[in-house]
């Protein structure tokens, strides 16, 4: 329902400042106001929210690094150097290294343990030792030829 000219003026006639009149509101963001008004609505809505008041003095609130607290100021320290980055490969290393600290040598396996095995995990075995046969016994037979 579109209001007159004359509803209009009546409307704004009570309120103070000039007046605003939006037409075909789309989409609205935030980042396309002005700069001047954006600061206005950050710092009314910082008044009301002491999270936001946090935030507009620069402290991260609730982040926590080894008892510090992070601000814009001081996020540096805490930002990991891309020379001491680890990749992936040397943490799995480490990781490893530290489950496991002695090599384990290679399982030798007879024929009996072979054969109460499912031909799924013969497959796997025998994969380790690079042979794929289709058949149990056969597999069997490889993997104890190809571990000695």
């Amino acid at each position: 329902m579109a209001l007159t000219q004359e509803q209009k003026n009546q409307f704004f006639a009570l309120k103070e400042g000039e007046q605003k009149v939006i037409k075909n509101v789309g989409l609205v963001k935030f980042s396309n106001f002005p700069k001047d008004k954006q600061k206005e609505i950050m710092d009314r809505l910082s008044e009301k929210d002491e999270v936001m008041a946090l935030g507009q003095k620069g402290i991260l609130p609730g982040i926590k690094i080894d008892g510090k607290e992070v601000t814009k100021e001081n996020i540096q320290e805490f930002e990991i150097n891309p020379e001491k980055k680890a990749t992936n490969s040397e943490i799995r290393r480490e990781i490893v290294e530290e489950t496991y600290p002695e090599e384990i040598e290679e399982e030798l396996y007879k024929k009996s343990d072979l054969e109460k095995l499912s031909f799924k995990e013969l497959k796997v075995i025998g994969k380790k030792f690079g042979t794929t046969d289709r058949s149990k016994a056969n597999l069997i037979k490889e993997i104890l030829k190809l571990q000695k």
